[in-house]
């Protein structure tokens, strides 16, 4: 039996990629409750086991491609779960629903004319008290991210630190002016020497 397989980098929907390249790669359908996790295994369509250790805060999306330690590619599916769906031609209803949800820090998918949370009697009740039905079924789901690209389980001031701080060491790198954000104190001027660090 093959040595299981190191996952540890993940190219968002695959970005950048060519579509021959995407094709190649092998599709892993994962529940909702597992694309929300940074460690986990699986097993692929080719018997391969995948140990996976990703970037904390991180959710999986439909269309992120994995790479492997081997160069082996993976693409992500979102697989069918239970789910609730709340189908409504009432757009004032619906953003009503999304509110309540939404102020209980509930993973809840926005679609055109629906939202689809994950089955839970409390909620479907407020739900049915609002007027709107609970309808149960079988989907993906893919709950919005977070308005900054992560989820809820981090800081955003946390993941602008960190994307600040790789935007500034590859600036550097490329011996190109620094990027300014938050906290720069110094104003621009044409003779300002950018090769002093923060």
């Amino acid at each position: 039996m093959s040595e299981p397989i190191r996952v540890e980098k993940i190219i968002p929907k695959g970005q950048g990629l060519a579509k021959a390249v995407i094709a190649r790669a092998l599709e892993l359908k994962l529940p909702f409750e597992v694309r929300n996790k940074s460690r986990f295994s699986e097993m692929l369509s080719d018997g391969r086991e995948v140990h996976f250790f990703l970037p904390r805060g991180n959710v999986l999306v439909d269309g992120d491609i994995l790479v492997a330690d081997d160069g082996s590619m993976i693409k992500v599916s979102a697989a069918n779960q239970q789910v609730v769906t709340i189908a409504s031609n009432d757009a004032h209803q619906l953003m009503k629903a999304a509110y309540h949800l939404g102020n209980r820090h509930i993973p809840t998918q926005l679609g055109k004319g629906f939202l689809r949370i994950e089955p839970d009697s409390v909620l479907e009740v407020m739900i049915g008290h609002l007027g709107l039905e609970a309808i149960h079924e079988l989907a993906p789901f893919e709950p919005e991210t977070g308005a900054y690209g992560g989820g809820h389980r981090h800081s955003h001031a946390e993941t602008f630190d960190s994307d600040y701080a790789l935007a500034q060491k590859v600036y550097a790198e490329h011996e190109k002016p620094h990027v300014h954000g938050p906290g720069c104190s110094h104003h621009h001027h044409a003779d300002h020497d950018h090769s002093h660090e923060h």
